[in-house]
């Protein structure tokens, strides 16, 4: 797929003089704009839209213009380093990405060989913590919690407010299914928590009714879900044809295309740990929703989120470092304090994370809401 290039504000090159035709700031965006994670991109893309004009309105960075170009990495490992080799053959100031555990990892020895500094939001994934910062790669920077920490919060959530006692779980085999899969079996023996069941299946599986027949034999208190849009909402239709009415936990999403099935009935009861959430009650997370609605006609997504504060973040660490050289930028977003769209205060800490606020969702009468604000010490 062609790159994408956005640029917020028309260039008229017949009525500017020369010395106003300043290169513009190149960004890089690795995102999946095919595959399991295409509608999720889409929605990140609307928060990276959106930051893009709002920087280039007010005057651009260090008195150029930005652009963002793109490259879909299909949520896959192999298609993400090709994405992030056409980027750093591009010449791009950092890199927004790359969405996917899988595609982050694999782009990630990329991005530090070529020192060109990566911004996630998305991927959760345990062991980008691991190897970002004092792990090893000192250009990767993470702006959500990973799943060790969001389940670290979602289980004592569950032990104190919830009768999930028996859990089933179902995931994708990939980093980030069973990154999330390790992370909530660590923390589920200490909350009382028995896990009766993990399966593990393909990404793009167009059934899941074996897996769900042999779940529903189980009678689990929940099944945790640690899956991608495409195959959640696929499995959850699966699940509501059954007349299944057992409650879902883990990193199910409750928002999004599954709004269907919570208006529907069919996620009544569930409990997700979330990164983001469009009802956190502060003036600049009421001003990204209200911006997004006018723009996108939806709300926000956790991706848009990712997008917009990723794309924010970097530009904040080129107006610090007062340079758009790569290794510049690095240095300033190891230091730099931001206030993310939540309204939150972050630093990144020694492993290049700033993910510091775990939404706790719950579903009560067909309609989302958060049960808990948790911020990570």
């Amino acid at each position: 797929m062609r790159a994408r290039t956005y640029i917020a504000a028309l260039i008229m090159v017949i009525t500017l003089p020369a010395a106003a035709l300043a290169d513009p700031i190149v960004i890089g965006f690795s995102a999946p704009d095919t595959g399991p994670a295409a509608t999720a991109a889409l929605w990140q893309r609307w928060g990276v839209e959106l930051a893009l004009d709002e920087i280039n309105k007010s005057g651009g960075l260090l008195g150029q213009k930005v652009q963002v170009l793109e490259e879909d990495n299909h949520c896959n490992p192999s298609e993400a380093v090709n994405a992030a080799n056409k980027l750093v053959e591009a010449k791009v100031a950092a890199i927004i990405g790359a969405h996917c555990s899988s595609a982050t990892l694999a782009t990630m020895p990329i991005v530090k060989d070529a020192k060109i500094p990566m911004v996630e939001g998305v991927a959760t994934s345990p062991k980008i913590t691991d190897l970002s910062g004092v792990g090893g790669n000192d250009w990767v920077f993470r702006i959500n919690p990973s799943d060790q920490d969001m389940m670290v919060g979602l289980g004592r959530y569950l032990k104190e407010h919830t009768k999930f006692r028996k859990v089933a779980v179902i995931a994708e085999d990939t980093d980030f299914g069973r990154g999330g899969v390790t992370a909530f079996a660590d923390v589920a023996k200490g909350d009382g928590i028995t896990l009766l069941s993990t399966d593990f299946y393909p990404q793009n599986q167009p059934d899941f009714t074996t897996i769900l027949t042999r779940v529903q034999q189980l009678h689990p208190d929940a099944i945790a879900l640690f899956q991608l849009g495409g195959d959640q909402i696929n499995f959850l239709r699966n699940a509501m044809q059954m007349g299944l009415t057992i409650p879902y936990t883990g990193r199910v999403e409750l928002g999004g295309n599954n709004m269907q099935i919570i208006q529907q009935g069919g996620m009544e009861g569930s409990v997700s740990a979330w990164p983001y959430s469009t009802l956190i009650e502060t003036p600049i997370n009421k001003q990204f929703v209200a911006a997004i609605q006018a723009k996108d006609h939806s709300i926000p997504y956790l991706q848009t989120w990712a997008g917009y504060d990723c794309l924010r973040m970097i530009a904040q660490a080129i107006k610090a470092a007062g340079s758009a050289e790569p290794a510049k930028i690095r240095d300033a977003l190891q230091h730099i304090t931001f206030v993310n769209a939540m309204g939150r205060t972050v630093k990144f800490n020694d492993h290049n994370q700033a993910g510091t606020t775990i939404v706790i969702n719950a579903v009560k009468d067909k309609t989302v809401k958060v049960a808990e604000v948790l911020e990570l010490k």
